[in-house]
């Protein structure tokens, strides 16, 4: 945690943990890097939480969707226990909502928070304040999951003298997603004032702009070959109080899931091999055991699936375009 007056507050946003789903399109071939689809995303968790409390943050923020809908079992509810249980024994104070998938499962009603963790209702925006980090946070869960109301709309004005950070589980515009969620405006958010908004629903890294400083920090684990590029979660600096009115905030992805998922994008038949070694040695695997997942876009020629596994290293799994027939 932070232990000086100089140095800056850091809060870590992540958003959903789907915890309980499993991870798609992997193969089966002989030399492949044995990827257990059900514990990979557990594990994403777990390395996510022990970044967090290893590295010194002083909150934590958890924009929704924590629970994935088809999974509402005990482990699931355990892994969500266990990870709010480290954050308050590592003296982290923890603010959720919940999102879309939240409200298709009763695990989050079966919680039993610590005193340290703060799940915000879903009848209106609750503001939790930290008088010691100067920070206010707003936030509303989602209560149907097909919210069409724009919660954030009725999000309270920023409290003077704080650093204001709006929770949400919102699809805005519905640009970046396939399900609606909570829409509004990005113009809202910015009249609301606040220094940040801590936005989930959104699975890929995205700082939306228009006004308002928000950002999505993705998923903690990535769930299939759509969603590629390193997982884990956003870090938020924000600048000790000199007296001199707003206080900046940084913000910095922070990656820890340990299977990654890319996409062997090679069109070009004439200098696809050639191009094949780059592109498999430009990823490298992630820290601590981890796998690179690629799988041919429709694009690579198909004969490439065999040079592919044999150049890949043996924490590298090279799959076929989805929906191709293949002999491994």
């Amino acid at each position: 945690m932070n232990t000086s007056a100089t140095a800056p507050i850091r809060v870590a946003h992540l958003a959903d943990l789907h915890i309980g789903s499993a991870l798609r399109g992997l193969a089966d071939y002989p030399g492949a890097p044995a990827i257990d689809r059900r514990e990979a995303p557990y594990e994403a968790l777990r390395a996510a939480v022990r970044r967090i409390v290893e590295g010194g943050y002083d909150a934590v923020l958890i924009a929704g969707d924590v629970f994935d809908r088809r999974h509402c079992d005990a482990r699931a509810l355990a892994a969500c226990q266990d990870a709010l249980g480290t954050f308050h024994e590592a003296g982290l104070r923890t603010v959720v909502v919940s999102g879309n998938h939240d409200a298709e499962t009763p695990l989050p009603h079966k919680l039993h928070l610590p005193p340290s963790v703060r799940w915000l209702g879903a009848d209106a925006p609750e503001s939790v304040t930290w008088p010691d980090l100067g920070i206010t946070v707003h936030g509303q869960s989602v209560a149907e999951p097909d919210e069409r109301r724009d919660l954030a709309a009725g999000f309270p004005s920023a409290t003077p003298g704080a650093v204001n950070i709006g929770l949400l589980h919102t699809s805005l515009h519905g640009a970046w997603s396939r399900r609606v969620c909570a829409p509004a405006d990005p113009r809202t958010l910015a009249r609301a004032g606040y220094d940040y908004w801590a936005l989930g629903h959104v699975h890929h890294r995205l700082v939306p702009g228009a006004g308002a400083f928000a950002a999505y920090p993705g998923n903690t684990h990535a769930r299939g070959p759509a969603e590629t590029g390193g997982r884990g979660y956003t870090e938020l600096l924000i600048d000790p109080d000199s007296g001199g009115g707003r206080r900046r905030i940084g913000i910095l992805p922070v990656d820890t899931a340990p299977v990654r998922y890319e996409t062997l994008h090679l069109p070009y038949p004439e200098t696809a091999e050639a191009d094949l070694r780059d592109r498999l040695a430009a990823v490298p695997a992630p820290s601590g055991g981890g796998a690179v997942v690629w799988t041919l876009s429709a694009a690579t020629p198909p004969g490439l699936l065999h040079e592919a596994r044999a150049l890949a290293g043996p924490a590298t799994m090279v799959c076929p375009a989805e929906g191709a027939a293949v002999s491994c």
